[in-house]
């Protein structure tokens, strides 16, 4: 039904000449390009939300976290060892290559933080997962965890980027660390500015009862940026 609208939309706004070079997919996408406008964080927004969630870790230490999930069923044999030989192959790529890291996440993490570049965000250490927490204890900032961390979930390529003390402040944000999260939050808001547009289209059409990015609490306005949460069980607090 989504996809209907939103095609129904592609075909009356766009040339007859696009119509016909792009695909249906392509031409959803270059309509929600063009409708969708969304807000780009300002460096004093994207201050305080650094600061609002580096304020939250005032009860114990935090991580900041990537991870590519390839997923495993233990009920079914051989899962867990495909997902293991699987994630292998990544880690070995990776440790050569780490700077396409968010490229194979997007790609093949099974895990909702693939849209993020499988970044778990700025998380406490007590709202990890315990397999993450013992297997991180000894890794250092910038390194991969040598090895491969078996969760309820499937099984995990884990990188630590930087370790947080309870007494962290903004100014310990790296440039790098600064630009994910300003691209976290555009894409938070892409996601519900897409939701706000084909809610305004079902409404148009008066179809209702749909989300197409269900849970997502994503704010479209600068002034409600997204809060980061992570996909290991618990929300970061």
């Amino acid at each position: 039904m989504v996809k209907t609208l939103l095609l129904d939309e592609a075909r009356k706004k766009l040339d007859a000449e696009s119509e016909e070079c792009l695909d249906e997919e392509a031409l959803i996408q270059d309509l929600l390009e063009r409708e969708v406008e969304v807000p780009t964080p300002t460096d004093a927004e994207l201050e305080r939300w650094s600061a609002s969630n580096i304020a939250q870790m005032s009860t114990g230490p935090a991580m900041h976290v990537r991870h590519i999930l390839v997923y495993a069923d233990k009920s079914m044999p051989g899962s867990v060892e495909t997902a293991q030989k699987r994630a292998q192959e990544f880690l070995d790529y990776l440790k050569s290559t780490p700077k396409d890291f968010e490229q194979l996440a997007a790609r093949y993490s099974e895990c909702p933080s693939s849209g993020r570049g499988g970044h778990l965000g700025i998380v406490q250490e007590q709202d990890l997962l315990p397999e993450f927490r013992r297997a991180l204890q000894t890794v250092q900032d910038g390194e991969f965890y040598d090895g491969l961390i078996e969760t309820r979930y499937g099984v995990h390529v884990v990188q630590l980027l930087k370790r947080f003390s309870a007494e962290a402040k903004v100014e310990e944000l790296s440039r790098e660390e600064k630009q994910r999260i300003r691209i976290f939050l555009e894409d938070n808001s892409w996601k519900q500015g897409v939701q706000n547009y084909i809610a305004m289209l079902a409404a148009k059409a008066r179809i209702k009862g749909f989300d197409l990015f269900s849970g997502t609490t994503a704010q479209a306005s600068s002034t409600g940026w997204p809060d980061g949460g992570n996909c290991t069980g618990k929300k970061a607090s």
